[in-house]
Parts: structure tokens; sequence; C-alpha cells
């Protein structure tokens, strides 16, 4: 079921619907076998010698209570992009991020619908491939910036035509740059960022770290 027009009729499920929900929502580790996501992630590995890159695509499964939230790009409120985060099957995926449980959970009777407890905040999905030609040309912390960037952004374009073939509109996006798990190193070049496509209903991580 794509996820591109809520349903307007359908009324804003409850605190308890989302904490069951982010139970027991289907959550699948998709394969990715693209030569561009290899690419970036060779590129970023290298410039961030110290920390490195991850990325995971995670199909999510139908469930009312999380559409209503994601057909409004809303999966900040309640925690519920954190708490799929921490469920059993993304750790599993993300093993290296040692994603333990939340720790500071939103208060019952509030929902934050711009950022999170990890940092998170909605973005512009717009923005994202210039983000990411900007952590590929800029590298990490024993890295120097060199040319005028034009790589480091088809780099990015393929990036995001592999995986979305350029569908901007149809995405949500996250973004964190806080050490929101012990993999991350606490310093200037940590990022996380999170794309949901509603139409597809893929969830698409990729997390970048360095120190000096």
């Amino acid at each position: 079921m794509e996820l591109l027009e809520p349903d307007w009729n359908q009324p804003r499920p409850e605190l308890t619907e989302v904490l069951n929900m982010c139970r027991r929502i289907e959550l699948r580790d998709i394969e990715t076998r693209s030569d561009a996501v290899t690419q970036v992630l060779q590129s970023l590995r290298e410039s961030h010698c110290n920390g490195g890159a991850m990325f995971a695509t995670v199909s999510i499964g139908a469930d009312r209570v999380f559409d209503w939230y994601a057909s409004r790009n809303r999966l900040l409120e309640w925690d519920i992009l954190p708490r799929i985060l921490r469920r059993e099957e993304t750790k599993a995926i993300l093993k290296e991020l040692n994603i333990g449980a939340l720790s500071n959970t939103s208060k019952e009777g509030e929902a934050c619908s711009t950022s999170s407890t990890d940092g998170f905040r909605m973005d512009n999905a717009f923005l994202f491939e210039g983000q990411l030609a900007a952590c590929l040309h800029s590298g990490g912390a024993y890295t120097h910036p060199s040319g005028d960037g034009r790589d480091a952004k088809q780099l990015a374009l393929n990036f995001c035509d592999a995986l979305f073939q350029h569908r901007f509109a149809d995405l949500s996006l996250s973004t964190s740059y806080a050490a929101w798990k012990p993999w991350f190193h606490e310093i200037a070049w940590d990022w996380t960022a999170v794309l949901f496509d509603r139409q597809k209903r893929l969830l698409h991580i990729l997390t970048v770290t360095d120190t000096d």
C-alpha cells in the first residue's frame, strides 16, 4: 500500500496503539545490490578511516497505525522511528551500532513532531542529495577536500537514483548529528540519515562517523 496520500477519514491513533504497533509491525532486511551504493560506502569508509559508514534498507509492513503517521510525515511523534530502529530485527541488521533500549522516551501526554530523543529531526528530503555530496566531499578527520565537488555530487546523484530514482517528493527524511549509539564517536563527523520511501515502504538508513 502506498502512503503518498493520507486517509483523512481515519482518526489519529492513540499512544497505546502506537506502542503496540512499534512492537508488532513487520520488518524485513532488504539486500541492496547496487554499484552506486557500494561506491558511496567505499568512499565514506576511506575518508572516515577512524570511524566508518553503514547502510541498510528495511521493508516496513502494512499497518493502519503506522500508515497514519507515515503518510503524514510524522514518524518522529511518540519516537516511532527510534522505536523501530530498536526492534530486534533492525538491531540484527545494524548490529555494529550496538543499539540499546530507548533511554529517554517522550512523555505519554506529549508528541514531538519535529524531533526525537535521539536527536533526529524532520528534514527536507530534497536536501539529502546535497548533504550526502557535502559529506563525501568534506570527508572525515584526516581528509582534506580537493577538487570542485563534482565527483562527490555525481556519487550522491547515483546513490539517490539507485535507491529511489530521484523521487524526492515520495520521501520522508529524518537526520541526526548526535552520537545516539556507542558506534558513533561523539564528535563533528557523526551523521545519520533515515529516508522513508512512502511509495515502496522502504526505510533506508545511512550512518557515518569518524574521530581524530
